[in-house]
């Protein structure tokens, strides 16, 4: 798919079908480790998939996905922040150019045990990921739907 039209299909999936394989699973934590981050400073952030049912019941928000995707850092900055996003967002487009539903997840973050975090890492977004029977076509989105200046 080219990228503009995967971007323009890209929704959120909030019902889910089923479990992504292991073949999904690796494909998207590879987009995620091609994401960028502030400064290049790799070994601060990590990205821990939980799909062991006990863990996942435990977390709010996940509309049935049987998969979740965390993603924690050292420190909750802003840089910290926006490099989970670009980290969170490479995969949410992976999954999606799989076929698979995913969503961007903040209601969970305080329900993840932190137990299943690094010490000394907080949890900044969560993806949620699952089969879906959803079809993704890409959309006429509006020109203005966000205000831009162009400074020359």
């Amino acid at each position: 798919m080219e990228a503009l039209k995967m971007i323009q299909s890209r929704k959120a999936i909030r019902e889910f079908s089923g479990q992504i394989s292991d073949e999904q699973l690796q494909t998207i934590l590879k987009a995620g480790n091609a994401g960028a981050v502030g400064m290049s400073q790799f070994e601060n952030y990590r990205i821990i998939a939980v799909q062991k049912p006990a863990i996942i019941s435990q977390l709010n928000g996940l509309h049935g996905a049987p998969t979740a995707i965390i993603v924690a850092a050292s420190a909750a900055s802003t840089m910290e922040a926006v490099s989970a996003g670009v980290i969170v967002h490479n995969m949410e487009l992976a999954a999606e150019d799989l076929g698979l539903g995913a969503n961007y997840n903040m209601a969970s973050l305080g329900s993840i045990p932190a137990d299943i975090l690094p010490a000394g890492f907080k949890p900044l977004i969560v993806l949620t990921l699952g089969q879906t029977t959803e079809t993704f076509t890409p959309r006429d989105l509006p020109d203005d739907r966000i205000q831009k200046e162009i400074i020359k």
